[in-house]
């Protein structure tokens, strides 16, 4: 069988699907989508992780394609309709990367609450003005999770070690009875003193947390996002940091990635790192392996691990 393997991956994952076919990485290729486009043709197996959008007009292409594997939660970069109407199974690892989320996700409400990436680079330019970066303790503030599914509530069980109180939005959580409170969107931005973003992408998130929603946000907020670029307004975003209007905020995730106009974030107090929750070895490894074992089993005939 052919694999195609798109994005770069753990090397002992590499190694194991070498097992299963042989191996074509357009990882690294510097015409990758031109790359894409005539190999995925006789790929029996594509192999992405976010980075590859493989689109109707891409899959159209494909014509011996059987499985798509994704390594990793989200599936945005595939047009699974499409798949689904040609008969490709598509499947991936939503649990594999959690942990390493989770822990940016801590990540970036620490330093927006203490301006350390405003600090950092500060202190390297050589001054030393330390009135300028008055942050606030987490302790005793209100965190707002907004979709409480496996990552908000690891990141709620996690900030509460801080001395923070939970509260949650997510109209698929229903006869909540943990000690964390479940409220409307609106309610929980007007509250929170920190908000976290934990949805997947769909029509029904895209732009959830919209222009009148983050209007709502307290002056002294931070807002998070880890989950998908597109699920908030972020050139409003932009303004109300500019303005001071809210305390500030952490992305890890883009409309558009890479982002535009990147000179704009300089001297807001807004931690940015490229859409790396996942890139640890550990969340590496886990998601190949278990994506190794989805298409194993879909290859054998079973196919409840297809989506």
């Amino acid at each position: 069988m052919k694999i195609l393997i798109c994005d770069n991956l753990n090397q002992q994952v590499y190694k194991e699907l070498e097992k299963i076919g042989d191996c074509f990485d357009i990882s690294k290729s510097l015409s990758k989508d031109e790359d894409l486009a005539n190999h995925i043709k006789d790929s029996e197996i594509v192999v992405i992780r976010s980075a590859t959008k493989l689109t109707k007009e891409v899959l159209d292409k494909a014509e011996q394609l059987k499985i798509i594997a994704r390594c990793g939660v989200g599936i945005d970069n595939v047009d699974l309709d499409f798949a689904k109407s040609k008969n490709i199974f598509v499947t991936n690892a939503p649990s594999a990367n959690l942990i390493s989320v989770v822990e940016l996700t801590v990540a970036l409400i620490i330093s927006a609450s203490r301006k350390l990436s405003l600090a950092d680079s500060h202190l390297k330019k050589g001054e030393w003005n330390r009135s300028e970066f008055l942050g606030y303790e987490l302790y005793g503030k209100t965190l707002g999770i907004v979709g409480f599914g496996k990552a908000g509530r690891l990141v709620a069980d996690r900030m509460k070690s801080f001395g923070m109180s939970i509260v949650f939005y997510d109209p698929y959580v229903t006869d909540w009875n943990g000690s964390e409170e479940s409220v409307e969107l609106d309610d929980l931005l007007r509250t929170a003193d920190v908000v976290s973003i934990h949805v997947i992408k769909t029509k029904d998130t895209e732009n959830l947390i919209s222009k009148d929603m983050l209007d709502l946000l307290k002056p002294s907020s931070i807002i998070v996002n880890t989950s998908r670029g597109g699920v908030l307004d972020e050139d409003y975003l932009f303004e109300l940091l500019e303005s001071e209007k809210i305390f500030g905020a952490g992305l890890d995730v883009y409309s558009n990635e890479p982002p535009e106009n990147v000179d704009r974030y300089n001297g807001l107090n807004l931690v940015t790192t490229p859409h790396i929750g996942a890139s640890t070895n550990e969340a590496q490894l886990k998601a190949g392996l278990e994506t190794i074992e989805n298409i194993k089993k879909i290859l054998a005939g079973d196919e409840s691990v297809a989506l």
